[in-house]
């Protein structure tokens, strides 16, 4: 025997069911919203207030690749262009008598690691990117956070951070930072480093970079110069070397893949083997 239904249920059964449908759909609710919460990064307050200060991070990550001229005294004056892939974070420098690059895996040098004598091409590959990606670099993955309060560095208040690494992230996961914001505008002024990359020894001797101009690009706000001095007794000492940087590009197109690979006859410099 059919069964037929009354008109007014039809329409309470359609709306009970339109109504738990919709209930179901909300964004809180639907699986791949919770997993977006799940792995929704969490940054330490002051950290959070720097990178919204510096232009935020979602901003940071909305660009592909990022390049600038340099000119620094970093082993002796020189001036040189250097080009990131900031997903990958290879890299390719190119000076007036070398090219450094990274494609990955290997540091390659050309025409030899003798043409750049300043220091190791693997330890200085990325050094002056990360300084200057800072303090969008402070939220990577594989990094640990302690909020050190206020401190004072030659009677200046400052909000500080301490930063040290995950096992096996990057050539020296012994590395130490300290870096120093300011209190009222949260943005970073001052970054206390160690070098751990040719010892392999964790250590607390911190050299000091200053951040003493900076400037708007792409809407972020990012290091126009820089300077490196040592550090002693809470002081900050004579300057060691300096970095200004112009003609910075942020784009959000991805740099061509073959600027990154080695060519024939470049000299690969390995990892230092602790």
């Amino acid at each position: 025997m059919k069964i037929r239904m009354h008109p007014f249920r039809k329409y309470l059964l359609f709306l009970l069911v339109f109504t738990a449908s919709a209930c179901s759909d909300k964004p809180s609710d639907r699986p791949d919203a919770v997993i977006a919460k799940k792995n929704k990064p969490e940054y330490p307050h002051i950290l959070q207030k720097a990178l919204d200060a510096h232009g935020s991070s979602a901003h940071w990550q909305t660009f592909y690749s990022l390049e600038y001229d340099l000119t620094t005294t970093l082993g002796k004056e020189k001036k040189e262009h250097q080009l990131i892939d900031l997903k990958s974070r290879k890299v390719r420098i190119s000076g007036s008598s070398y090219t450094i690059g990274f494609d990955g895996e290997d540091v390659w040098v050309t025409p030899d690691k003798v043409a750049f004598a300043q220091m190791p091409p693997r330890f200085y590959h990325n050094l002056v990117f990360y300084f200057f990606a800072m303090p969008f670099v402070l939220a990577d993955p594989g990094i640990n956070y302690e909020d050190l309060g206020e401190r004072e560095i030659e009677g200046k208040r400052y909000l500080a951070l301490k930063v040290s690494f995950q096992k096996g992230v990057g050539d020296a996961d012994g590395d130490l930072y300290i870096a120093h914001f300011n209190p009222e505008t949260f943005q970073l002024e001052v970054l206390l480093y160690t070098v751990t990359y040719f010892s392999g020894e964790k250590h607390e001797n911190y050299n000091v970079l200053v951040y003493n101009e900076w400037q708007q690009v792409n809407g972020l706000t990012v290091p126009k110069v820089m300077t490196g001095h040592k550090y002693e007794a809470d002081s900050i000492r004579e300057v060691r070397y300096r970095a200004e940087f112009s003609n910075v590009d942020l784009s959000d197109k991805q740099a061509d893949a073959s600027l990154f690979l080695r060519p024939a006859g470049a000299e690969i410099d390995s990892l230092k083997k602790q």
